[in-house]
């Protein structure tokens, strides 16, 4: 499920980005995953049990990706941000899309099902501020 740890490269594109339109969608990114957060933690907690919240941590590929954006020269920053984000929303998309359809505990599914659509829309409008040549 996702998670705030998403939330650090695009809090950083947020403020790194030299395109205003880009610093805008990191922004709602950032707002979207928060909100998205706050409803898996929500859901992992109920009368009958509590389910351990994921860990804060980035994975392995996720801080290599983040090190990258550290280190890109301004110029190229807010393309490889862009290509970045479309590849971590594509993986989140199919992790909340099978568990909307295939999970197996309610609160989490609906939560998964309400990130879909957030996450089809995001994914949208990255390929929209994404030029041409670096779309997928």
């Amino acid at each position: 499920m996702r998670t705030f740890t998403r939330s650090r490269p695009r809090s950083f594109a947020a403020t790194r980005a030299q395109r205003d339109d880009v610093k805008a969608y990191a922004k709602r990114v950032l707002a979207e995953t928060q909100s998205s957060h706050k409803a898996l933690l929500a859901a992992l907690k109920n009368d009958q049990r509590t389910i351990k919240a994921p860990s804060s941590s980035l994975s392995a590929d996720r801080a290599a990706l983040l090190k990258l954006l550290q280190k890109a020269p301004k110029s190229a920053f807010d393309n490889l941000y862009l290509t970045q984000s479309a590849q971590v929303q594509q993986a989140a998309w199919a992790v909340h899309k099978g568990y909307a359809q295939d999970g197996t505990d309610p609160a989490l599914q609906q939560v998964a099902g309400t990130a879909v659509p957030v996450l089809e829309n995001e994914l949208t409008t990255g390929k929209s501020l994404t030029p041409s040549g670096l779309a997928g």
